[in-house]
């Protein structure tokens, strides 16, 4: 099987045992849940979306932040600069979204995290643009919602580690899959 094929499998295979994970309610992240959060439900089939390779956190993801209708409408209309008071004391604003997602706690409840690197199906955003109910809160962003592309950018940018940079350092085209089942 091609590299892209390989990855393209493993994506839409991820997103599947994530949908039994939450229907079946017996995996270890949602051990992990507190009383206050729930398991997601709800959530959009992005598998059918082919898998990105190379993605561009300043160009793609911050600019589904900043305008991802394409009419000046974005999830920086609420989640403003840190001094701004900002809606969840979240900052999306360019300068200020990494920082803010990878690695850190939500205010809603501290033991989920905004975005572990690698792990999409465990991350609260990836969790808040992807299901109707989320563990906590509701589905973002609240003035719109993302195409189910945008979706699975933001899927494929937290699979691929989250990077500052370009993702594209394990998907070159030169990728070697020697040790792989093929």
């Amino acid at each position: 099987m091609p590299a892209r094929g390989f990855f393209d499998s493993l994506r839409r295979l991820k997103f599947l045992c994530l949908l039994v994970s939450v229907g079946s309610a017996t995996t270890a992240a949602m051990a992990s849940w507190s009383s206050a959060a729930s398991p997601p439900s709800g959530c959009t089939d992005i598998s059918a979306v082919p898998v990105q390779y190379t993605i561009t956190f300043g160009a793609a993801i911050q600019g589904i932040f900043t305008n991802f209708s394409g009419m000046n409408s974005g999830c920086v209309d609420c989640h403003v600069a840190p001094d701004e008071g900002p809606a969840g004391n979240l900052s999306l604003v360019d300068g200020y979204s990494y920082l803010q997602l990878i690695d850190q706690r939500s205010d809603e409840d501290p033991r989920l995290t905004y975005v572990i690197p690698n792990h999409p199906e465990q991350s609260l955003l990836f969790q808040k643009v992807n299901c109707d109910i989320p563990p906590v809160g509701s589905r973002m962003p609240f003035n719109g919602s993302l195409s189910v592309e945008q979706q699975a950018l933001i899927y494929d940018w937290i699979a691929a580690g989250a990077p500052v940079s370009t993702t594209d350092g394990i998907f070159r085209n030169a990728f070697d899959i020697r040790g792989l089942s093929q």
